[in-house]
Parts: structure tokens; sequence; C-alpha cells
């Protein structure tokens, strides 16, 4: 296909081959179809490869009675039927029509694979972002766990995922035993058992592979709330569950054209809600669920700061994402006309401008605030909250539009941050709710809020447009329900699942005849809940002394040793970020010679 995409093209800016014959040889000439040539070439030509397109036919005959000798490409013509009150130059130019549509088929699926490879670069994104967040000793069982649940979203995807999904995944064609497994692969292999796949193959090949990347983006988001405590095969569960059963069934119901939330009015153009606001969720409830790192919280209600891994790696990962963000809403138009180029480039944009005004607000806000200093990691998650709200709106609002939703995002994310640590009390290690979940709610409704008609018109959505611009409140009570219905969903499935598994391993526990609650396979949690009592001689938990959410938190967490000396320790045959004896020395002295500065600058303030 693409072999005869680019003589095509070619061909329709008025070039020509060196080795293709002249264009005379090939005209048609009367109904009947004689293609006239020099006596003794081939009928139908030589194309510009070498390869004899027809059969030798008489000179000045090749073609059957009531054929046409026509072009297909610049390089070859064939004989082709007539059809019925045509004209020979109607044909061609049917034939010509036709074969550009085959290379536009062939763009749309080059344009879709080309941004899942860019969109699919998130997952190192996510990767640096989380190990340079949390501490060094589970830096490996990050990574680790970031690369599983990207291998088993890639099969469960493939197996129900994509097919549950339906026509809102990227675009997917829907054939009668084409949803569930194959992904309709086969469908187009033609009688003669040449194996040339058809059409219908080709276009959801590359929307299983787009619609692939969104749904890891979705899965590995939940890896931020539940870091350092949740246990490998708990969260690779929960990942098989988001993926491919919450996910999919989101997008059946927001992008698919049946889908209920898409027939109510909801409009999402790349994620915000669908993709973001799913993953937010389900790592604030596996948060609460599975509990707080140990000694986050104090008796008196403070909370204790842990040193992390790495800012520099946070930092590149930050910048992976954005980079990535670019393919991730671009993309979401999802075919290369012209009109879905111009609304590519006008999303992508605002992406960057809300990203510009997310990230300066996030350094002016606590200069002015909080004694002229910065915080790194509030401006990496404010930048990132800027980028989640703008993924719903962005091919809809105008360019100011997007800067102060980058700027009212980026407010959001800092006091939402604040208000899930400090008065929920919940640990979310990388604030994944705040920037997804927050701000996924945040640029949804400001869908409803600031959605131009003219651009949603060029998506065909006609119900509603926003409400500032119109005074109608239909896309904004649509964009109300279309959040409400994804929190709930996605809430009570995660809760479910955690409980289901909580189930499974007591049941486990009964039929090995055990009154003891096994939280691991290498120890059990000790001394109470979180193990206080160090000189605690068993080392088990009664039944009878837990709440039922509290013997759900042991079955998903870590064991206390486990905890406290790192995931690297037990599962990965050591830290990832090992000291030598000269690094630890070298490490006080650095450590000593600041502490000298800072009495220096204490007493030069009281001086």
């Amino acid at each position: 296909m693409l072999r005869r995409a680019v003589p095509l093209l070619l061909l329709l800016h008025g070039a020509q081959s060196e080795t293709a014959p002249p264009k005379a040889d090939y005209s048609i000439n009367s109904i009947v179809g004689p293609c006239r040539r020099a006596a003794g070439e081939q009928c139908g030509g030589v194309n510009g490869h070498g390869e004899v397109w027809e059969v030798d036919g008489p000179e000045a005959s090749c073609c059957a009675e009531g054929h046409v000798c026509a072009y297909k490409t610049m390089y070859y013509s064939e004989c082709v039927p007539m059809w019925r009150n045509e004209s020979p130059a109607r044909t061609q130019r049917t034939l010509e029509a036709d074969t550009i549509g085959e290379v536009r088929s062939a763009l749309d699926n080059f344009y879709l694979i080309i941004n899942a490879q860019i969109v699919f670069f998130m997952q190192a994104g996510f990767a640096m972002l989380e190990v340079g967040i949390i501490s060094p000793k589970n830096a490996k069982s990050i990574l680790f766990k970031n690369l599983l649940d990207m291998c088993m979203v890639a099969l469960t995807w493939w197996m129900w995922g994509f097919g549950l999904a339906g026509g809102g995944a990227s675009g997917q064609i829907l054939t009668e035993g084409s949803s569930f497994g194959d992904f309709g692969m086969g469908k187009g292999i033609t009688e003669d058992g040449s194996g040339r796949a058809g059409g219908l193959d080709w276009l959801n090949s590359a929307s299983f592979l787009h619609s692939l990347v969104f749904a890891t983006t979705t899965t590995t988001i939940m890896s931020g709330g539940v870091a350092e405590r949740m246990k490998v095969e708990v969260y690779i569960f929960l990942s098989v569950i988001l993926s491919s059963f919450v996910y999919s069934t989101v997008v059946s119901w927001a992008w698919a054209g049946d889908g209920f939330l898409k027939e109510m009015g909801f409009v999402d153009f790349a994620g915000s809600c669908v993709v973001h606001l799913v993953g937010g969720c389900a790592a604030l409830m596996g948060a609460i669920l599975v509990g707080p790192r140990r000694n986050r919280f104090t008796d008196t209600g403070d909370v204790v700061s842990f040193k992390s891994t790495s800012l520099v790696l946070s930092s590149l990962g930050a910048m992976m994402l954005a980079f990535s963000w670019i393919s991730f809403n671009g993309s979401s138009v999802l075919s290369t006309d012209h009109s879905n180029l111009e609304l590519s480039a006008h999303a992508v944009t605002n992406t960057l401008l809300s990203l510009g005004g997310a990230g300066v607000t996030s350094v002016m806000f606590p200069a002015l605030t909080n004694k002229g200093t910065y915080d790194l990691p509030l401006t990496i998650n404010s930048m990132l909250g800027g980028l989640v709200a703008v993924t719903a709106p962005c091919a809809f609002i105008d360019n100011w539009n997007a800067i102060l939703l980058g700027v009212m995002s980026s407010l959001l994310t800092m006091y939402s941050s604040y208000f899930v640590m400090m008065k929920l009390r919940v640990d979310d290690p990388l604030d994944a709710f705040s920037v997804h979940g927050a701000c996924g709610i945040f640029g949804t409704i400001w869908t409803g809020l600031f959605a131009r008609k003219d651009l949603l018109a060029l998506v065909n959505h006609t119900k509603g447009a926003g409400l500032f611009y119109t005074g109608d409140p239909e896309l904004f009570l649509a964009q109300l329900a279309g959040c409400g219905v994804v929190i709930l969903l996605t809430t009570a499935t995660i809760a479910g699942a955690c409980i289901s598994f909580h189930l499974a391993l007591t049941a486990l526990k009964a039929a090995r005849g055990s009154d003891e609650i096994v939280v691991d396979d290498i120890g059990e949690e000790d001394g109470g809940l979180y193990g206080e009592d160090e000189s605690a001689e068993t080392d088990s938990v009664e039944e009878g002394n837990l709440n039922f959410f509290e013997k759900v938190m042991l079955s998903l967490r870590f064991s206390k040793d486990a905890e406290i000396v790192g995931a690297d320790f037990i599962y990965h045959e050591g830290n990832a970020f090992e000291l030598t004896k000269n690094q630890v020395i070298m490490y006080n002295q650095e450590k000593n010679a600041q502490d000298r500065i800072q009495r220096r600058r204490d007493a030069a303030r009281r001086e």
C-alpha cells in the first residue's frame, strides 16, 4: 500500500518517474478499451520496479471488450471493467479516488502507530518520576512493577479489554467475531490464500496499539498512590482489573458512538476523565485500603517527610511525560484529514500553554507566600496537573483559556495535595489523586464551561457547548454526570477487588488450617497493625484483634520487616543505590560541612 502511495502523491503534484512509460501510451481510447502501444510492448506496461503488471496481448487491443486500460498509479495501468453509463474519463477518476482512499487509510494507520510509540514513552516518564520521589530502598520494586504491569496490560487488553472497549478504542471498526482476543486479525485474508490482509485488519491493528498505550497509562497512574507498601501480586491483580475491565468499560461508555455517556453529550477529547480520573480514583482508593507508609503520621498528627531517591530523576520523568503528552493529546483526532490535523495542532498548542501557566504559577505563588523559596516537587506536580486538566478541553477552548486553566489547575494541585494528606490523612506518595484525579475532574468540568460550539462541531458534537458561551447547561450537566459515573465505577471496583483478594487469601489460609493472617512469604506482621511492639515474640496477628478493613489492609501490604528494610532488599537481591565505604565517608563530610554553614548563617542572623 505504501509503495503505491508514494507514486500517487508524486502524480498528484505533476511529477512522473523516470522509469514510468509515457502517459500517452496509457490513454483510454474508446469504450472497447484498446490500450494502444508500440509493437512488441507488453499490455499494461512495466511498472517502476521492472515488474510486468499485465500479460501479453495483441497490439492495439490489450483489454477485452467492455474493459478499459486505466491508470492505478503513475507506474502502471490495468484493464478494468467499464461502469454502466460512465465514460472512460469518469472510470479513471473513480480509480484515482479509490487509490487516494487507500493512501489516506495508510497515513491514518501510520499516524496512530507513530503516536502510539511516543505515548508509550510515557511509561519511562512515569517510572523516572516515581523512582525519583520514593525512598531509595524501594527503587527496584517500583521499576519492576511498572515493567510488569506494562506486560500484563498488553496481554489482557489483547484478550478482552480491546473488545470490551468497542468502537471507543481509538476508532476500532467492529465486525462479527472481531472484538475478542484476535482483534479482527484474519478477517481480511483473501480466499485465494495469498495472505494479503484487508483494510479492516490494518485499521484495527493500529487502533489496538493506540488504545493499548492509553490503557497502560491509566494503570501506571495507580502505581504512585500505593507505592512502597503494596504487594506486587496485589498491584498486578488490580492493574488487570483496572485496565481491562474498568478502563475499557469507561471507554465504551464515553468514546464509543453508542456509549450512554456519549449519547448524553459527554465530551472528553483525550482523557482527563476517561484516562486520568480513572487512574487517580484507583490510586486514592488503593492508598486508603492499603494504609499509609509506616511512620508517615505521628501520634500528634504531624506528617513525617521521607527522603526521596533523586529529584533529578523526577525532573527527567516530568520532561519525558510533557514530551509524550503532545502525542497523547494531539493524536486523539485519530485521523489525518485537513480539519483533524488543524484541530490536533490547536490541541497541542493549548496543551503546552496550560503546561506553561501551571508551571509559572507553581513558582510564583509559593515564592510570594513562603519566604521566597522554590519547591521543585511542587512545580513538577503542578505542571503535570496542568497537563491533566487540559487533556479534556484542549481541542475546544481558546488559547487564553488554556493558560487560565493551567493557572487554576496548579492551585488546585497544591490545595488538593494538602487536603488529602492533612485532612483525609491518606498517604499518597506521588499525589496521584491530586494530579490526576482532582485535575481530571476539573478539566472535565472546565469543558462544560468553556468549550466552543464551532470547535465541538469539528468532532460532530451537537449537544450543547460551554455554559459561559451559550447559557445552555446541557454539556455542563453531562460533564458532571460523566465524572460521577467514573468515580463510582472505579472506586467501587477497586474496593471490591481488594476485598476479594483478602477473602481469597483468607480462604487459602483456612485451607492450610492456619489461624493467622499470612501477609507474605517471608514473615508475618507482628505486634499489632503496624507492629509498634518491637519486642513482640509472636509474628502473627489473631483475627479477633482486628476489624475487617484492618484485615484487608494486612492482606494487601508488605510485612513489617519488608517495609522497614525496603522491597528491594527482600525481593530484588539488594538495594538499587548501595553506598560504598568511601561514599559514606564523603556523605558524612558533606553533612558536617552543611551543618557548619547553617550554624554560621544562624549566628549571622542573630547578630
